[in-house]
């Protein structure tokens, strides 16, 4: 079941704050990661790569947790709770560009061989601190 999101919250997924994104690595122990992030909607997006742990982990398990803050206001955190409802590669190469200019004001380099995965996060909980 799906909440909607705060206009605050939208604000800070909507400007370039750091996120801190939360997977369950096979054995159940907690796996967190920084990470660009971005929404469509209600709903919460990020970007990795095929074969690296945040993938395998969410391929497994779709349960995720995300902590954000805004930049310039560090003690005022969001904590969302929530479901990976899609991982796709059709547009992962486009996503990680908007990401990074977002973040970096240029596109995201492109290594050999990687494939870039958009991660479509519908979150269930959230809490608002601060």
């Amino acid at each position: 079941m799906s909440v909607e999101m705060p206009d605050a919250l939208k604000e800070i997924l909507d400007g370039p704050n750091f996120a801190h994104l939360t997977t369950l690595d096979p054995d159940g122990m907690p796996q967190a990661s920084v990470l660009w992030v971005m929404r469509d909607g209600e709903k919460i997006v990020v970007n990795t790569a095929e074969g690296r742990r945040k993938w395998r982990n969410l391929k497994r398990d779709p349960r995720v947790a995300i902590s954000i803050s805004p930049e310039d206001a560090p003690y005022k955190n969001f904590s969302i709770q929530g479901n990976v409802v899609e991982m796709r590669t059709s547009d992962g190469w486009e996503v990680i560009d908007r990401l990074a200019l977002k973040f970096r004001g240029k596109e995201y380099p492109r290594p050999e061989g990687m494939v870039r995965v958009t991660v479509v996060i519908e979150p269930t909980r959230i809490a608002e601190f601060g």
